[in-house]
């Protein structure tokens, strides 16, 4: 018998805006119609299979951030999702008091399930989970870069670990000879594991098959964590179980967009900066020495001279990126919080001179907490997704409030993915109108010309 096809199919929360746009993305380039909205305000328009509520809450308060979700989940289950997919960073960016951990108790209490299933890994970057242990390529998670993120640094390589440190309930693993046997051995364990008390369940997983076997065993589960990865597996469970037919979906497209061009970045990750030496070797690049912001100094009226000197003539950008030493120096002398806020505050108002006063309509911002804040100076509020083509690239268009005329090209991109031409690549792509037809076959996609993956 087949299923009814309810008025929203899923729904999405992402804790942050770059992995958040990154599974909008996804799912558009599965042929889902997917709707994308930043924050709380934005209304939940009808006509979409899918939904994606954009927040800023991997790194606030526990409790604040608990609540936002749960508002969130109240929203799509409104508009009829049938199930909720909260969305974190494929290295599990959290801390010991959360916010996976409470987040995803939250919901599954407020949704009715009775477990459910964490799965961060990213196959094609290679940052995969065995024995319950996140990999980076051959690094364990606490012996790479990631050790020293300046918000979130990952100091545990088992997840289920880290996990459980941050909840109530129970924690446990779904081993990769269960994983590898397919989605009914998978749900064997979900059932085994839920009845012994194990209501919090990592998930094994080294290739992109067993994305797909995950998102086959969780395709109805009222609560579904990951990565964005995992989601983009489940529209072929959907066709194979009758909750969508082929003749809803649809092609994706972006229009072309001209107009002056610019990079922020906000991340500190070493990608980032490899990103922004390759893009200087043809464009004005910009760092902003945070020390000299912190001891008065007007850097975002240098960062508009800066702007004035260059733009419309040539692609620039502008960084408070800076090497691990400063950094540490700087949250040293300041608070880690401190130096990561006035990061993003300096690049927020940068962003609002660069648009609405400079006239900037193609813009990337590299790191998901300085995407959040600048999202949030320009008034966005709903995010029109092209497809996904490779890790870290996924572009966009929004709407300028206040400012009729051509939308704003968009790429919001994790400081850790792209490859090392990315920025360039991509301002020059978003010159040029897109299609793309429905990626229902094979996956990932395989992206033959810009920013190839890492």
């Amino acid at each position: 018998m087949t299923a009814s096809k309810p008025s929203l199919l899923f729904g999405a929360i992402a804790d942050d805006l770059t992995g958040g746009t990154e599974l909008a993305s996804m799912l558009v380039a599965r042929g889902v119609a997917t709707g994308c909205t930043v924050g709380l305000e934005a209304p939940i328009l009808p006509g979409k299979t899918a939904h994606v509520i954009l927040l800023k809450t991997r790194v606030i308060a526990a409790a604040d951030a608990v609540r936002q979700v749960i508002e969130a989940a109240d929203r799509l289950v409104e508009a009829g999702a049938r199930q909720i997919f909260f969305k974190y960073c494929a290295t599990f960016d959290s801390t010991p008091a959360g916010n996976i951990g409470p987040c995803a108790e939250a919901l599954l209490e407020r949704l009715g399930g009775s477990v459910t299933l964490f799965t961060p890994a990213l196959c094609e970057t290679g940052r995969t989970v065995y024995q319950g242990h996140m990999f980076g390529g051959a690094q364990l998670l606490a012996e790479s870069p990631k050790r020293f993120d300046p918000l979130t640094p990952m100091t545990d390589s088992n997840l289920v670990r880290v996990l459980q440190v941050q909840s109530r309930g129970k924690a446990g693993l779904v081993p990769y000879l269960t994983v590898d046997a397919g989605p009914e051995a998978i749900r064997a364990a979900m059932r085994e594991k839920s009845a012994r008390g194990e209501t919090l369940l990592v998930t094994d997983t080294i290739r992109e098959r067993d994305l797909a076997a995950i998102a086959q065993a969780a395709f109805d589960l009222p609560l579904m964590t990951g990565n964005s990865s995992v989601a983009a597996h489940l529209p072929p469970a959907w066709l194979a179980h009758g909750l969508l037919d082929r003749k809803d979906l649809v092609p994706a497209g972006l229009p072309a967009v001209d107009g002056p061009a610019a990079v922020l970045a906000g991340s500190v990750a070493d990608r980032t900066i490899e990103q922004l030496d390759r893009f200087a070797q043809g464009n004005p690049v910009l760092t902003i020495d945070l020390a000299s912001a912190f001891a008065g100094a007007d850097v975002v009226a240098q960062a508009r001279t800066f702007a004035e000197r260059h733009l419309p003539n040539a692609m620039i950008a502008i960084a408070t990126t800076a090497p691990q030493a400063s950094v540490e120096a700087l949250q040293r002398a300041h608070g880690r919080e401190a130096v990561a806020a006035k990061a993003e505050e300096i690049l927020a108002d940068i962003a609002r001179i660069l648009a609405r006063d400079l006239g900037v309509r193609r813009l990337v911002v590299a790191g998901g907490e300085t995407a959040g804040s600048v999202v949030k100076a320009l008034g966005i509020d709903r995010i029109a997704m092209g497809a996904y083509e490779c890790p870290g690239l996924s572009r966009a268009i929004a709407d300028l409030p206040g400012l009729p005329g051509d939308p704003l090209a968009l790429m919001l991109k994790s400081g850790k993915l792209g490859g090392p031409d990315i920025f360039a690549d991509v301002l020059q792509d978003m010159t040029r109108s897109s299609a793309i037809a429905p990626a229902i076959g094979t996956w990932p996609p395989v992206k033959a010309t810009t920013g190839k993956a890492s």
